[in-house]
């Protein structure tokens, strides 16, 4: 009989084949990674610009990189996710995204730790006494989208009765412009008299994220000048208030514009349109997210006059917590803000519940402190790290509907409104509620 001994397969292929484990790298700036690497970017509360990696090759890092071996391999790793360096994670932490052929892509986190009262979130802002929601009204006036222009063109009477109904002083409307003019300016000046001979003020509106990429920023230069052009030839009455612009870059496609490219790409598209309105009321829609994206809310308050915030939750206390940052920015800048809240359909969201383990217990969320940041790291299947704390999930909701959509009780968000105006009536910066597909 042979000295030798024959080892089973499987044993004798994992000692011919090493794991390979991966590197977590937070780096300064937004370096390359390589391919197969999961990356994540991050702007710090002082503008500073972060990508966290996970790569299987980390090579020699780049200068001002940290660096953290990992007991996983990268195709482990779905996703990274940043929580603001001042946070302090407790036992709970809930993590917001869409689920999508089994993929959870996280857009957003609520910690147990961030669940105080409802309050400003700088002392001194909001220090003078409400008034009453009416008066709040009178100069911050309810707002809302009419996003076909045909509401406008052939429905005119029926679209003003219903705003004036529903106590709408602005309506925000989609008007046609072709070759750098608008289309139609005897039928727009005709219905911005009419709309003004009821209290109702008129704002055209762009939308779309592919308004960042170059032929998309000359296309919306043409039109912000088209408007400019409009205003400057007609009557008072018959003038535009302002243009909106809602852009959202975060929703391009990787392969239209990489991720760490998109910021500076809106800047210089809001900086552009900033040159091209003029003395023209300039307005942008920011989602609640960008109140920890200091960096973009420095550019816009450089150029725009007015922000419009997508608070699209149904809590009264979320709505609040989400407002307060914004509204603060904008007495700071002497800025206006409207509050945008959710009454269309939505699509289906979920919540992820992640419950904090034992030491050295095994999650599949892990929480990592790494170069003055946190970050997070969500797994396919549980690990232990001797310089992480795990987090196990727990459950999972839907969270459309009930918690991001009035749609399913429109009576609910009409009771709240004069709430909500006498609690944001506060602000100096306050410039109305707006509602989105309310109709």
């Amino acid at each position: 009989m042979s000295r030798y001994q024959l080892l089973p397969l499987p044993l004798l292929l994992a000692l011919s084949f090493e794991v390979q484990a991966a590197t977590l790298l937070l780096c300064p700036g937004a370096p390359l990674a390589s391919s197969g690497a999961v990356t994540e970017d991050y702007t710090t509360p002082l503008g500073a610009r972060m990508r966290a990696i996970v790569t299987e090759a980390p090579g020699k890092p780049e200068p001002g990189c940290h660096a953290m071996p990992l007991n996983v391999a990268a195709s482990g790793v779905t996703a990274l996710h940043f929580l603001p360096p001042d946070t302090t994670p407790g036992d709970l932490i809930l993590l917001q995204g869409e689920e999508q052929n089994k993929e959870f892509t996280v857009t957003g986190h609520t910690l147990d730790s961030e669940r105080p009262a409802p309050a400003p979130a700088t002392p001194g802002l909001a220090t003078e006494r409400p008034d009453d929601a009416a008066d709040v009204r009178a100069r911050a006036p309810r707002a809302t989208w009419a996003w076909s222009p045909n509401a406008w063109r052939e429905r005119a009477g029926a679209m003003l009765d219903w705003a004036a109904t529903e106590r709408m002083g602005e309506l925000f409307i989609n008007v046609p412009v072709r070759d750098g003019r608008v289309a139609e300016p005897d039928a727009l000046a005709a219905f911005v008299r009419e709309a003004a001979r009821r209290g109702i003020a008129i704002t055209a509106f762009e939308d779309g994220p592919d308004l960042i990429l170059p032929t998309g920023r000359e296309d919306a230069i043409g039109r912000m000048r088209a408007y400019v052009a409009y205003n400057a030839q007609a009557g008072d009455k018959a003038r535009l208030r302002g243009v909106q612009f809602d852009v959202q870059p975060q929703l391009l496609a990787d392969d239209k514009l990489p991720q760490a490219a998109r910021d500076g790409h809106y800047l210089e598209l809001v900086a552009a349109l900033r040159q091209a309105a003029g003395k023209m009321r300039l307005e942008f829609v920011a989602p609640a997210a960008w109140s920890g994206e200091p960096a973009l809310l420095r550019g816009l308050a450089r150029h725009a006059d007015a922000l419009t915030v997508r608070n699209y939750r149904t809590d009264p206390g979320e709505i609040r917590r989400n407002a307060a940052p914004f509204l603060d920015w904008g007495v700071k800048h002497g800025k206006q803000v409207r509050i945008a809240l959710e009454a269309g359909p939505a699509g289906i969201g979920v919540e992820r519940r992640y419950r904090r383990t034992g030491p050295g217990a095994k999650g599949d969320l892990l929480l990592f402190e790494i170069g003055g940041q946190k970050v997070l790291m969500l797994l396919k299947v549980p690990a232990a790290q001797e310089e992480a704390q795990g987090y196990l999930l727990g459950g999972r909701r839907d969270i459309a509907g009930s918690a991001t959509t009035f749609h399913f009780d429109k009576p609910a968000l009409m009771r709240l409104l004069p709430q909500l105006e006498r609690t944001f009536g506060a602000w100096k910066s306050f410039g109305g509620l707006v509602v989105h597909e309310l109709r």
